[in-house]
């Protein structure tokens, strides 16, 4: 009988994930984040797996502690239906740090991961595009643009910018390398022009700073030149129609659309719903945050209490859930992860951090599966991730 190839099979699993995370809804990725804890549970070798998760255990709890955070506010929680239902759409912060930092990724397989991952995205893109044309041509409204062409992606803009981000940074890389570079050039500007679609602000903000250490990293102080230009484009990028037209809050099917007065109301009512409960210790993972939506009201933030927005910053809340405590374990995220990255000082690493960070100043991005999965995703690849010099991918 042939031996079965668990590591195929568990970096099949592990493809099946990145490919399903674009895509439209969460079942498809949902079923394939539990293929994948089903072929690490079966799969042999479970001295190896300890081993690795004991020698990067910083690393594995830095990422995989807001799940047990979740566990710990269940305790003081109002609500457990709702801690637990919390506790289950945050697994994928447990899981997936477990799956890989109990084995090596070297450079082949990230390489790997990131090209699907690449793949999946632009062909979702593209598929939305279609779409968008044939709703357009039949006269159903104007499909290419942020809420609009969200509908036909079936995901939030800001999760799909985000993942195009990601994919762009990815690609340049890859052109700095002198990787096929025409084929990469293809993917920033077509994604670029879908970013333009998108009009997500932040995108284009987290990109020009995200390419920075990219540029850095190849062209060392002559890199710094670029930040003019850079900052150029960035302003360039908000001036263009569809990111002004997001400036008036409202889109073409009278959806109104979040601006930066909304957002400043955003953060002023947590703050004030927080120090008027328990700012040492936030609400618990059980809450359901009636005490913001009051807040909203009393800042006559209409919208908010009407579709019951986040704090639109991630976080301001984990604030709301856990109070001070909340930035204790943020530093301790945060210390993990610098000296991580610095001491590799690996341009990608450096790129997907800032990234990751600027989408978490303006939205809660671990709030819905989407943001969970690409953050427990990419911490955990570029965090696990051995550098060593006599590979040429620094």
């Amino acid at each position: 009988m042939k031996k079965i190839n668990w590591d195929y099979l568990q970096n099949l699993a592990l493809i099946l994930v990145v490919i399903t995370l674009p895509m439209p809804k969460y079942s498809l990725n949902s079923q394939a984040l539990i293929v994948l804890i089903a072929v690490w549970l079966f799969s042999r070798g479970f001295s190896n797996k300890i081993a690795n998760l004991k020698q990067k255990r910083f690393q594995f709890f830095s990422v995989s502690i807001w799940f047990l955070m979740f566990i710990i506010g269940l305790t003081y929680s109002d609500s457990l239906d709702i801690g637990f239902k919390n506790i289950v759409k945050n697994l994928p912060l447990l899981a997936i740090p477990l799956v890989i930092f109990s084995q090596e990724i070297s450079l082949k397989k990230l390489e790997y991961i990131l090209k699907w991952f690449s793949i999946a995205v632009i062909c979702c893109a593209i598929f939305a595009l279609i779409k968008a044309s044939y709703f357009t041509y039949m006269g159903f409204g104007n499909y290419f643009y942020n809420q609009n062409l969200a509908l036909l992606l079936n995901i939030h803009t800001t999760y799909y910018a985000l993942f195009c981000v990601i994919v762009i940074l990815t690609n340049m890389y890859l052109i700095v390398l002198d990787k096929s570079k025409r084929l990469h050039w293809v993917c920033v500007l077509f994604l670029l022009f879908f970013l333009y679609l998108l009009s997500s602000r932040m995108s284009i903000f987290a990109l020009g700073i995200g390419t920075l250490p990219i540029l850095y990293n190849k062209y060392g102080k002559k890199a710094l030149t670029s930040i003019p230009i850079i900052s150029l484009l960035i302003f360039g990028f908000l001036f263009t129609p569809n990111f002004q037209k997001r400036e008036n809050g409202q889109e073409d099917f009278g959806i109104n659309t979040p601006t930066l007065s909304t957002r400043i109301l955003h953060w002023q009512a947590v703050i004030d719903a927080v120090e008027e409960t328990n700012i040492y210790f936030g609400v618990g993972s059980g809450t359901d945050k009636k005490h913001v939506y009051t807040a909203y009201n009393e800042f006559n933030f209409v919208e908010g209490v009407k579709h019951k927005y986040n704090a639109h910053n991630q976080f301001l809340e984990y604030y709301i859930y856990f109070g001070l405590m909340a930035i204790i374990v943020w530093f301790f995220c945060f210390w993990v992860w610098i000296k991580k990255i610095f001491n590799d000082y690996y341009a990608y690493q450096f790129s997907v951090f800032i990234v990751l960070i600027c989408f978490m100043l303006t939205e809660s991005i671990l709030e819905r599966q989407n943001g969970i999965v690409i953050f427990a995703l990419l911490l955990s690849l570029i965090l696990n991730w051995n550098f060593k010099k006599n590979e040429a991918y620094k």
